[in-house]
């Protein structure tokens, strides 16, 4: 890991006073890699140069291991139907920002009926900014500022966070009354197909977050196999090149000690998601520090000593059970107090287990 991502006066404070709508996850990848990602114009030939896969417990691109580096670009998943930012900075300043502080990739959340029915974004600034995004739909937009990161060598994560705009809270399923299963693979397929030539969008986060799901079970609540169904759909219908980020659940198989919602995936050990490409699945649990959620083992008397036993019954042993990568979604916390203690467990904790693919969440 680059260290630099964790020192309290480099990288992360700048982040935070720059662009606070900006929140990062982690991708240090093959340089060279990179630099030909950054140089390709050629869109088809990009897609079909470059194959990411999830294999013997990482993430590889044509056979290569590499880690994530990235930040996740909030917006699309709220009532303003376009990222945050747009209307104090122009986007392709924001894109450098993000690339000239060695990130490489995107995680780019939205709400289902924003994509099956597009939407008017309604919080840009166009004086002397975003001048060529005027008279664009939510879409229309989103397909701006993808080709824009392309430009940059910058990969993209597409995330299904919640069903309608500002809704992740209450969606804890991957469907619910209004938006069955059916729906959002529709949302899916629509959105995979508008995509599927577009080079550096790799990955798809199939649901943010379902805490009310049961890894197996009754049909449900399964998230296990609706997730393959899922999965599967968009491999057999639109491409098989999409890794499928699979979070996990919040307490199913029951977690002895607290999860946070979407942490637990330790399920995957014994009855892993099983989906036509093998090399496509990617578990992404979340987990975070003190001052998001403040759980009983924070009050062990041996923490931060106690953690590493808790997150290896979480999810940090799948990797090395499943062969399949583990690309942590979401984490952080502050670095002060318990927190900056947590935090520096952690980071040692991701070091010796070689999980250094990740998304970093900035409070």
């Amino acid at each position: 890991l680059d260290q630099k991502i964790f020192s309290k006066h480099q990288k992360k404070q700048r982040m935070v006073r720059v662009v606070k709508m900006v929140s990062v996850f982690t991708v240090i990848s093959v340089m060279m890699m990179m630099a030909k990602m950054t140089e390709a114009k050629n869109t088809t030939q990009c897609s079909s140069s470059f194959n990411f896969t999830s294999a013997d417990g990482q993430l590889q691109v044509n056979g290569v291991p590499f880690t994530l580096k990235g930040v996740s670009w909030f917006g699309f998943e709220t009532t303003n139907n376009v990222v945050h930012g747009l209307w104090a900075r122009d986007y392709h300043d924001l894109l450098d920002f993000i690339s000239s502080n060695g990130f490489n990739a995107i995680r780019m959340p939205f709400y289902l009926d924003l994509v099956l029915n597009d939407a008017q974004p309604n919080s840009i600034t166009f004086y002397q900014m975003n001048q060529d995004l005027q008279n664009l739909t939510s879409l229309e937009v989103m397909d701006k500022i993808i080709q824009a990161a392309a430009d940059k060598g910058l990969l993209i994560m597409l995330d299904l966070h919640s069903f309608e705009a500002g809704t992740n809270l209450e969606d804890g399923l991957w469907y619910n009354p209004t938006h069955p299963e059916s729906l959002v693979i529709e949302g899916w397929e629509k959105l995979a197909n508008r995509y599927v030539d577009q080079w550096n969008v790799i990955a798809l986060d199939l649901k943010n977050e379902p805490f009310q799901t049961t890894w197996g079970g009754p049909n449900e609540t399964d998230w296990r196999a609706a997730s393959a169904r899922i999965a599967n759909h968009i491999i057999s219908f639109v491409s098989d090149r999409f890794l499928m980020f699979v979070e996990g659940t919040s307490d199913s198989p029951v977690c002895a000690q607290n999860c946070f919602w979407g942490e637990d995936i330790s399920g995957a050990i014994t009855l892993p998601v099983e989906i036509e490409i093998e090399n496509k699945l990617v578990y992404s649990p979340h987990c975070y520090g003190p001052s998001v959620a403040y759980q009983p083992y924070f009050q062990d008397p041996t923490f931060p000593a106690n953690m590493p036993a808790i997150w290896d019954a979480h999810w940090g042993l799948v990797p090395s059970s499943t062969g399949h990568a583990a690309v942590l979604g979401e984490w952080g916390g502050q670095e002060e107090g318990i927190d900056a203690e947590w935090l520096s467990a952690f980071v040692s904790y991701l070091q010796k287990r070689g999980l250094t693919s990740q998304f970093f969440l900035v409070p």
